[in-house]
Formats: C-alpha cells, structure tokens, sequence
C-alpha cells in the first residue's frame, strides 16, 4: 500500500489557476504563469537519457529542461531529486496516519480513497497544473534526419500550406484510428489512453509549423481503478529553437485549456488567421492599429525582428 501511494503522489503532482505574471527562465523562454508558480532545472544528464534517440545521429545538440509549477509542488519534485524519502513528506506522512485510522479491507477501496483525499490536498494547497519544458538549440527542420519515417513525414509537413495541413491532420488522426489499441478517438499504450482527437498541426501567421492539442489522459492502476489528468501538448520553433511543452491538471480543470493557451502566448503564436485579415483589409485606421500591435509584439519580444520585417511588408502591401 506504501508503494501505490508514493506512485500516486508522485503521479498526481506531475500533471494540474490566477494568472499574474510573465515569468523569465533564464533568458530562453516567456510564460505568463500564476504568482505562485516557480521553476527548477532538470541535470543535463538526465534530459539527455531521455531524448538519447531523438538526439541519436544529430550532433551538436543541447537540451534544457525545467518544471514550471506551483512552489509546493516544486519542492516536493527537488526532494525526490536529491534522493529524499518521499514517505517523509508532510502530505504523505497525513494521508498514512488517515489510512491507518480507515483500517480499509479491500485494497481497490483504499486505493481509491488516497486518490480523492490527494487531490484534496491538492485543492487546499492550490497546487493546480504543472508544466514540463524541453528547449533544444535547433530550429525543429534542423532537428530532422533524413530517412527517418517520422522526420520525413515532418518535413513534408512543413512544405504545406494551412489548408493542406487540415487535410493531412484528419487523414493522420484516421490512420491512428485504425492502429491496434486505438478508436476514432483514443490511442491505448499499455495501461494509458490518450485522446488524441483534438490536436491541430498548423502554421501560424509567420510560417512556423506546430502541433497542439489538449487531450485527455487516463493511467489504468488496475482493472478497476484508473488516474485521469487533462492534458495540453505543444511543439513549434521560434528564433530558431524547438520547444517543446507538456502540461498537465488533476483537480479543478474545467478552464485548463485556455489558460495553457494564455501561459504560451507571450512567446508562441497559434494564429493561422493573421494573413486572412490583414489581406483583406483596407481601412487606413484598421492598418494603423495593425501595425500599432505589431510593433509592441515586436518590442515585447514576443516577434523576432526578421517576423516583425516580414508581417509588416505583408500588411504595407
């Protein structure tokens, strides 16, 4: 019972709002984030074990990977970094004392209690979504290797317009439909399903390829209890780096997408309609304000000046 409940606690604070603040992580990356949130890096070593097949035959590549998340949620991940007793933590130590006091018989009912009195504590503690962030030092076609069926599919995608890559996405997610352990809208990889029906491959307004999506992710502890968590993926290049974020919610979801969306918007544009709007606009005040909002992107870091140069030529003409 001890070893599912340190699985469920580390489980349940690696994914799950006041949002307040734009947060700087050592110059690489902008998010707007609540005021309680803060961030640890992850070793080099161990972000490079993870990624040893992306990277394998690339050369030359760095990877920085932090966790962005609330502070007491933080501190309980830098524990188990440093090699802490995570059975030490003040949280699992109350839930212990609790379940012994429960006196549970049946181990599928107790199971199922630490879930709610974690996330419980969850909710009291305001320990909301946390979110994990890779950043490579490679634009993401730079990142590509020949001959790999994945990295050519990649790059095929990039040579498409918006309305090819609507096309090409449904035809994508019906493949995956009909791979063993999938539906129209699950993909089932051992005891986890995820929702893959809602990601949108794209290009924004500058040109760059991403891929979003939220989803629904459901771990199957055994056959009759499982942990959900709403789920948000992205990955798109900006000055000439990949990125690449993975954010997860347990408890208290129901505005969780929009606001991944607002964390990532002082950096990422998921914008396909820009160049739709500002083709067909001729008012001279609607162009000023245009141009008025480019250039405090501009400033604001959010455009490179290479993407601030290109938007305003295409608004100009």
């Amino acid at each position: 019972m001890k070893k599912f409940l340190y699985f469920l606690i580390f489980t349940l604070c690696f994914f799950n709002f006041s949002f307040a603040k734009i947060f700087n992580i050592e110059n690489k990356i902008q998010l707007e984030v609540p005021n309680s949130h803060k961030f640890i890096r992850y070793d080099n070593t161990e972000v490079a074990k993870i990624f040893e097949e992306v990277i394998d035959g690339i050369g030359d590549i760095k990877i920085d990977a932090y966790l962005v998340g609330p502070s007491k949620y933080l501190d309980l991940e830098k524990a188990r970094l440093d090699g802490e007793d995570l059975m030490e933590n003040e949280y699992v130590k109350s839930i212990m004392k609790k379940l012994e006091r429960k006196n549970f018989q049946n181990e599928n009912k107790a199971a199922k209690w630490m879930i709610l009195e974690a996330k419980k504590i969850m909710r009291k503690e305001k320990i909301d979504f946390i979110t994990y962030i890779s950043i490579f030092n490679k634009n993401l076609k730079d990142l590509l290797v020949e001959g790999n069926e994945l990295d050519d599919m990649i790059l095929e995608l990039q040579s498409m317009n918006n309305s090819e890559l609507v096309k090409t996405t449904k035809e994508l997610k019906k493949m995956i439909s009909s791979l063993e352990g999938a539906n129209n809208k699950s993909y089932f990889i051992g005891p986890t399903t995820i929702d893959y029906n809602k990601f949108k491959i794209a290009k924004n307004e500058y040109g760059n390829l991403f891929l979003k999506g939220p989803s629904k992710l459901t771990y199957a502890v055994n056959d009759i209890l499982s942990i959900e968590a709403s789920l948000n993926v992205f990955i798109g290049s900006h000055n000439n780096k990949t990125y690449l974020l993975i954010s997860a919610c347990y408890v208290d979801c129901s505005k969780f997408n929009s606001k991944f969306d607002k964390m990532i918007k002082p950096v990422f544009s998921t914008n396909t309609q820009v160049q739709e709007t500002i083709s067909s606009t001729s008012d001279s005040s609607n162009m000023v304000e245009q141009l008025k909002s480019l250039s405090e992107l501009y400033k604001s870091g959010v455009l490179t000046k290479e993407e601030f140069e290109k938007a305003k030529k295409k608004l100009l003409n």
